[in-house]
């Protein structure tokens, strides 16, 4: 996460939403013959956009592609709301709010809460972005609460506040307490993390509110945190987990599966994401086309299943719930091991079905994986644990 940058927008386009799907959607505009992709997360309102409403973006081009960035409804105000926590922004915090500097607003946030690591223990660690796990935590949790309307602003419009959802050592919950920007834009800065009713910031947010900000929800039944083993294995889509999802393999597996057909390249050597992304897809391909590598990959992924369903079976703890942010559901998560048996080398996301089974969705690099459980709370898992997690991130960036 870095500080929101407070200068002036670049000249906006106007256009019309045609297409919302999960997760992103499409803008036409005049003068162009082509639709502009852009992802829920680049829009800033409330509620969701809907298809046919009209809009602003800034217009951009990358890797060949048309995108419109920074989408906002025509005459939609920026004034905050007081009504419940309704906010006319996206999900993204620093459209909400000035944060100040992040490295130093985390650090100070993980000394109030009770002690965990925020970070992971394997990989480059990036000393502009420490504790990722916690920046993580608190840029997708502001989204969950603004999803539920958590947010809440104080009848006199001075001061708003959340639940963090964190405690501190005596498990006192922690707010983030906001007071009117003195800038323009956004309308909120950050005053400080408190306890209620203690210090300057914890006895104005019992002043101003009651009841006291609601933390977010994940689930309502209870069931949901754990793998039904008598559902049996679910139900994987093969094309979405292989083929689109090389990126995320780890490469000692991808060459004992390499098609004879595709040549072997460095992809650390290789200079963008767009590049890496683009020769995955192209890797994808090949396999797809050489059915007996194809098979051999999909066959590898099932014994790892089953593996992890009969860990399931003898240890409940082993499926970690996780909250995916990208498609705002309740999932759980499964060990995939490929090179080795006691050592998980990505995770299978798995979403439990209206009538009792189980399907696959997705796989996911362990770091999401982690990032992903952390925000309905701290795994306490045997496979999934920050020290021996690598916090580099994969070849796609689609998380």
């Amino acid at each position: 996460m870095t500080e929101p940058n407070q200068s002036d927008e670049p000249t906006r386009k106007e256009g019309t939403v045609k297409r919302v799907l999960d997760g992103y959607g499409f803008i036409s505009a005049e003068g162009l013959e082509e639709d502009l992709y852009f992802k829920s997360s680049w829009f800033r309102g409330y509620p969701a956009l809907e298809e046919g409403e009209a809009v602003t973006f800034v217009f951009k081009r990358y890797g060949g592609n048309l995108q419109a960035h920074y989408v906002k409804r025509i005459n939609e105000s920026s004034a905050p709301r007081k009504d419940q926590g309704s906010v006319p922004f996206s999900e993204h915090p620093f459209q909400w709010a000035y944060f100040g500097h992040m490295p130093t607003v985390l650090e100070d946030l993980a000394g109030l809460a009770l002690p965990e690591r925020w970070d992971f223990g394997r990989g480059v660690q990036d000393p502009a972005q420490p504790l990722p796990i916690l920046s993580s935590y608190l840029f997708h949790t502001f989204g969950k609460l603004v999803l539920d309307k958590k947010i809440k602003v104080s009848d006199d419009g001075k001061f708003a506040a959340y639940n963090t959802g964190l405690v501190d050592s005596r498990y006192e919950m922690i707010y983030a307490f906001f007071k009117q920007n003195d800038r323009a834009s956004p309308p909120w800065r950050l005053s400080d993390f408190c306890i209620a009713g203690e210090g300057w910031a914890g006895q104005n947010l019992v002043r101003h509110f009651k009841p006291l900000p609601e933390r977010a929800h994940y689930f309502d039944e209870p069931s949901d945190l754990f793998y039904d083993i008598r559902a049996g294995e679910p139900e994987i889509d093969w094309r979405h987990c292989v083929i689109q999802r090389l990126g995320r393999y780890p490469r000692k597996f991808l060459e004992d599966h390499w098609p004879a057909t595709f040549p072997k390249e460095d992809v650390l050597g290789l200079l963008s994401k767009e590049e890496r992304k683009r020769y995955f897809e192209e890797f994808g391909e090949a396999v797809e086309q050489d059915q007996r590598t194809y098979r051999m990959i999909i066959n590898r992924v099932k014994d790892a299943v089953s593996l992890a369903i009969k860990r399931a079976s003898w240890n409940f703890k082993t499926a970690v719930p996780q909250y995916y942010p990208r498609i705002q559901r309740l999932q759980l998560l499964l060990p995939i091991c490929l090179v080795s048996d006691d050592q998980p080398d990505m995770a299978l996301a798995v979403e439990k079905t209206k009538v009792g089974g189980y399907l696959g969705h997705t796989v996911l690099p362990l770091n999401w994986a982690y990032r992903n459980a952390r925000l309905i709370c701290r795994p306490d898992s045997d496979w999934l644990e920050p020290l021996s997690i690598s916090g580099e991130d994969a070849e796609d960036d689609d998380e």
